[in-house]
């Protein structure tokens, strides 16, 4: 599987997918719902801009910045998680068209932005979006390097692995993994290459205005990661780690698992095991340290690409019709648990369809204090803000 060129019929779908993707959940969340908690916090800091924050890394912030100078709208806040999604799309969909993937392939691996846990991810203004993106820009430069051997690559690696750990810094977990695979597989030649060193003294150039601030500041992201740790991820078991890997994506579970198994697996891309390895070493290192399941998300993009460009090539000639069952399976069981995904509905409608879907034995509403509740923690994030904000403006 050298690199191949992309023709311009399957880069226009590309882009057309891309589109769809960033439309779609304007459609799908309810007008009556304001921006989440989290949202606020991340909107804040873009008014004390800085070289870095408690719990994240300033990127964000300046996102943050351009919103409040175009307004605040709720079309401008969910507009540059919507464009990180739409990004990381492009950037998996041109991993699987450089394998030899075509319009099916395409189909294929954007129903898991629209019909899974992507769908949530990149609609809230939170370091998440633009960590995924990183992760999958990591992944794409070294499978493109692997194919044209050319240095630039290792440049955008760099690049990549800099403003990932400017965004969030479990970009650093993930680099840690691709290194570990890297070297257990025939890839490790790349170590002895100059540029890829050069490249790394990029990354760590962009990453250092945030190392720097946080020497200065006595790390402060070690309390935080502290707190975290005590009140939350030490409640979380490697079980319960594991089954919310396969609910996330449950809709589209067959496309990455194929993926998956076909990196590592098959003799036809053992050149591309180390995403497969990478991914399992995530885990490992999530699982001992307690990390919640959406932690792992930003592996997945990737192994969405390799799959859904193994599911193409196995239709592609005998057993076609199997093809119509990959795509409606994930298209009628997102439209199933779309409500969970996004807050379609007014908060009375949904608690009663959640009821009508016995939503409460998923686990989806459940909050931190392990009860169930009426909606989802992250929806009931998203009510009474301007309620309170009235109430405080009439105190005061």
């Amino acid at each position: 599987m050298d690199h191949l060129p992309i023709n311009k019929r399957s880069e226009r779908i590309l882009y057309l997918l891309a589109l769809i993707k960033i439309i779609v959940p304007y459609f799908l969340q309810n007008s009556y719902y304001e921006p989440h908690r989290d949202e606020f916090l991340y909107l804040a800091e873009g008014h004390h801009l800085a070289w870095g924050f408690m719990e994240v890394p300033p990127m964000l912030s300046l996102f943050a910045w351009l919103t409040h100078l175009l307004g605040d709208g709720m079309f401008w806040i969910k507009l540059w998680p919507s464009l990180f999604g739409a990004a990381t799309f492009i950037v998996a969909g041109r991993i699987l068209l450089s394998l030899g993937g075509k319009t099916f392939g395409l189909v294929l691996l954007v129903l898991p932005f629209i019909f899974g846990a992507y769908l949530r991810v990149f609609f809230l203004f939170q370091p998440n979006a633009p960590e995924i993106f990183f992760w999958t820009m990591i992944v794409y430069s070294i499978t493109s390097y692997i194919q044209t051997q050319k240095r630039k690559w290792l440049y955008v690696l760099g690049l990549s692995v800099g403003l990932g750990m400017m965004s969030k810094y479990s970009v650093a977990f993930f680099t840690a993994s691709i290194a570990i695979a890297l070297l257990l597989t025939g890839n490790r030649r790349i170590f002895a290459n100059r540029h890829f060193w050069y490249g790394s003294l990029l990354g760590l150039l962009i990453f250092l205005p945030n190392l720097l601030w946080q020497y200065f500041q006595h790390f402060p992201v070690f309390h935080h990661m502290k707190e975290l740790q005590q009140t939350q991820l030490q409640y979380i078991s490697p079980v319960d780690f594991l089954v919310g890997q396969l609910l996330m994506n449950a809709t589209c579970a067959f496309i990455w698992i194929g993926g998956l198994l076909f990196v590592l697996f098959s003799p036809q891309s053992k050149k591309y095991r180390f995403v497969g390895l990478a991914y399992l070493f995530v885990l490992a290192l999530l699982i001992i340290g307690h990390g919640k399941p959406y932690y792992a998300l930003g592996a997945y993009p990737a192994l969405f690409a390799f799959g859904a460009y193994r599911l193409e090539q196995v239709t592609s000639t005998k057993r076609r019709s199997l093809r119509y069952a990959f795509v409606l399976i994930p298209v009628i069981m997102g439209l199933l648990i779309a409500p969970i995904l996004l807050p379609v509905l007014k908060p009375e409608k949904l608690a009663r369809l959640y009821e009508k879907m016995n939503t409460k034995s998923t686990g989806a509403l459940k909050w931190e204090d392990l009860r169930n509740h009426p909606l989802p923690q992250d929806f009931a994030d998203m009510l009474g803000w301007e309620e309170m904000a009235k109430k405080m403006s009439r105190a005061y």
